[in-house]
């Protein structure tokens, strides 16, 4: 009997113990980042005006570091933003280096194989730019899809996925730092590149007046941007879920838009 006894007091005892492991594994990353006090925020410092590194300080600024900001301060902790770059962001949210990704990031299937997204609260669109002087030539982004044609493409990048999906007959050449797709253009190396509208209203088009889009009302895609995040955590989701709605209905992101797309200079 006393064997049986300390049979089922050692199985209780591992039971427990690994109940206890469960829920430590389960744990909401809600409650880990209140707990830590501070809220991981991978950015990459190089798209404006949603990321913008001072190289000076170091710090960030631009629409989406408003964003993590506004969520740090409605989850009542302090924002670590973390360097990353365009080839590793979803390598760098699988290895546990950010809880939230914040940098104008488009939500894409090849993505969202390995992370999740909050609801949308950004909708650019994917555009070719070309040089003005080329405009007679290029009337859609299907007049780009030929042989002889160059679209240079910033590695790691939403457009990059698109184009390689939509464009068959181009050639496509992937850049990366300190190479940016757009002065391929503007050297001559490539015939035009993609980026979103807002991007290039807000930024390009301002510094550089010889480039222009290809029809906006025919993209190559529709795109959506949100925060990106773990894959798994439902509790954590559903928070910063819950919290993007409540931001469209008191017109957070309407008025961040005006700031950093209408009234921002480069």
């Amino acid at each position: 009997m006393r064997k049986i006894l300390g049979g089922l007091a050692l199985a209780a005892g591992l039971a427990l113990g690994l109940a206890g492991q469960a829920v430590a594994q389960t744990k909401s990353l809600l409650q880990t980042v209140q707990e830590r006090g501070t809220v991981r925020v991978g950015t990459t410092g190089d798209y404006a005006p949603y990321t913008i590194r001072n190289l000076e300080t170091g710090g960030f600024s631009g629409y989406d570091i408003d964003v993590a900001n506004a969520l740090a301060a409605d989850l009542g902790v302090k924002v670590e933003f973390v360097q990353t770059t365009w080839p590793t962001l979803v390598a760098g949210m699988v290895a546990n280096k950010y809880d939230i990704a914040a940098a104008g990031i488009t939500i894409t299937l090849d993505r969202l194989k390995s992370v999740s997204f909050s609801e949308p609260y950004l909708k650019p669109l994917f555009v070719p730019i070309i040089d003005k002087k080329d405009a007679g030539r290029f009337k859609t982004w299907k007049d780009l899809d030929q042989e002889g044609v160059t679209i240079a493409l910033q590695m790691g990048t939403a457009p990059e996925e698109a184009v390689k999906r939509r464009f068959k007959k181009a050639k496509l050449v992937s850049v990366a730092e300190p190479v940016i797709d757009y002065t391929e253009v503007l050297a001559g190396r490539a015939t035009a590149t993609v980026t979103d509208n807002l991007y290039f209203a807000s930024v390009i088009g301002r510094e550089y007046p010889q480039l222009a889009t290809v029809d906006e009302g025919n993209p190559v895609q529709e795109t959506y941007n949100g925060l990106m995040t773990v894959q798994g955590d439902q509790v954590w989701l559903n928070w910063v879920n819950a919290w993007v709605r409540e931001k469209q209905s008191q017109g957070f992101f309407e008025e961040l838009h005006k700031k950093w797309f209408v009234d921002y200079k480069p």
